[in-house]
């Protein structure tokens, strides 16, 4: 009996001690833990508190790791010769290697912050912006921090997947705490500790027959990382996004993410809206949807998953058209009517896609009555903006009149006249300069003989972009560089003058 009693107590302890194992810390628990350390030491240190977050998740596997358990040490540093304070063995790269032991986690992200900010192999980083968590990445491992080949790519998946991100921000006074727990999507923290999953509700403005039983998420409660609507991926990108930096962060072709979600270019994102990395579908996941007040038709489109093209055929509608709110949209079917239309909706989509297609003509100076005679015989253009263009290559210039003088050339714009884009005068002229459209600073260009230009794509810049930067059409850097749509990476060389 005593033996029994002996191997039931056993069997007991073994089983409570599996249990306590498997109770192990979630990301989540570990993030909610520290963050606020992680953001008091960026104000007082600068370490983006992203980058600190992200080496506790990997470091500890989420506080899960022996090292962090028994030592506190949440960052895997060594003891160095500088440690004077407690140490244990543990085996790492080596057997039985010496690392630091702290007495609360506190001391752990403080001392992993003096570390940093006191070495002159990590000196280098401090001149990285608060917000540029990718160098931070590949500097830590550039300066030795790990041996991990894929540390960067590790610590960028976590900051990345989790939002790290708005606690830098935080720090750095660019967002506050409270837009932080609304920006904070998915998985989150009840007040006990406890992990809680938002229920799904419907998008606004989304289909409310009886018959639609699909959840999709509403703005301010989208899910994490990527989510399906419709059975096709997406993720929500917020007004500014950069598509080429979306495209490169998700490894797609930029054009694929342009035509996939059926925009009329590259640039930068106007408003919040959802973004599909897969094809959309040619019908939605319910049989109706009914526009709300101010939604668009491609604001149904994305909300519902299914492409603009038979959006528009299912309900009889033409490009620009735009319905009017209340009306209900067949997403499965066909209607038998044309839905009625916003006021002056066909109009307004022209306009906006015309400002994003073409470039505005500069107007040209004013001219003086000393330079009439020879802009009448130039075609209007005065003679220093055709010396000008003569240096840039944009335009060919020849004799027509034999008879005419060597001052008065006849100018023939390589460029049709409609879309020539004229410089401004020289500072020289005493006509008013004519107003020009700001646009930043190319990013540094190779000269390689003569006039050829080569330019390389900075982030968050644009083909459209690019090509006014030169005073270039789209048209002609497709040409050159045999690209497709508008699919340029970051870092690509394009030619942009010859």
């Amino acid at each position: 009996m005593q033996v029994r009693k002996f191997l039931l107590v056993v069997s007991f302890l073994i089983g409570a001690t599996v249990q306590l194992h498997a109770q192990k810390i979630t990301t989540q628990q570990y993030i909610e833990t520290y963050k606020q350390l992680a953001i008091d030491e960026q104000r007082r240190t600068g370490v983006p508190a992203a980058i600190t977050l992200a080496q506790g998740v990997v470091e500890t596997q989420s506080g899960n790791g022996a090292l962090c358990q028994q030592s506190n040490n949440h960052f895997g540093i060594k003891c160095k010769n500088t440690w004077t304070g407690k140490t244990i063995k543990y085996d790492d790269d080596a057997a039985q290697e010496c690392f630091r032991v702290y007495e609360t986690a506190r001391e752990s992200y403080k001392d992993h912050s003096d570390f940093l900010r006191s070495n002159p192999r990590y000196a280098f980083l401090f001149q990285f912006d608060g917000e540029d968590y990718k160098s931070w990445a590949f500097g830590l491992k550039q300066a030795g921090y790990a041996t991990n080949k894929t540390y960067p790519q590790q610590l960028i998946k976590v900051i990345e997947d989790n939002n790290l991100q708005r606690f830098s921000l935080i720090a750095l006074g660019k967002l506050s705490p409270e837009a932080s727990e609304a920006s904070s999507i998915g998985e989150g923290m009840a007040n006990n500790g406890t992990v809680v999953n938002p229920k799904p509700r419907p998008v606004t403005g989304g289909s409310s027959n009886k018959h639609n039983q699909s959840s999709k998420p509403v703005a301010g409660n989208y899910p994490k990382g990527i989510f399906e609507i419709n059975g096709r991926k997406a993720v929500f990108a917020k007004a500014g996004t950069s598509l080429i930096q979306l495209a490169d962060q998700r490894d797609m072709r930029l054009s694929k993410l342009v035509r996939f979600n059926d925009l009329p270019s590259d640039a930068p994102l106007k408003k919040d809206m959802i973004i599909f990395l897969q094809k959309k579908a040619k019908k939605g996941g319910s049989e109706f949807h009914t526009v709300a007040k101010g939604e668009s038709l491609l604001d149904v489109a994305q909300a519902e998953g299914i492409q603009l093209k038979w959006l528009r055929r299912r309900n009889k509608l033409h490009e620009g058209d735009q319905p009017a709110a209340g009306q209900k949209l067949a997403l499965t079917g066909f209607s038998s009517n044309m839905p009625a239309l916003a006021k002056n909706s066909r109009e307004e989509e022209e306009d906006e896609e015309e400002e994003i297609a073409y470039q505005p003509p500069v107007k040209t100076p004013a001219k003086t009555p000393a330079s009439q005679q020879n802009n009448s015989q130039t075609g209007g253009i005065p003679v220093a903006m055709i010396e000008d263009l003569k240096k840039n290559g944009d335009v060919t210039v020849s004799n027509g009149n034999s008879s005419a003088p060597a001052t008065t050339p006849a100018v023939t714009p390589a460029q049709p006249p409609a879309k020539a884009t004229m410089p401004a005068p020289s500072p020289s002229k005493p006509a008013t300069p004519a107003p020009v459209a700001s646009t930043p600073a190319p990013a540094p260009v190779k000269t390689t003989g003569g006039s050829t230009q080569y330019h390389d794509v900075q982030p968050k810049e644009t083909l459209y972009g690019i090509a006014r930067m030169y005073n270039k059409s789209v048209t002609q850097l497709q040409e050159w560089n045999n690209l497709q749509g508008f699919d340029i990476k970051i870092g690509q060389r394009l030619l942009v003058g010859k």
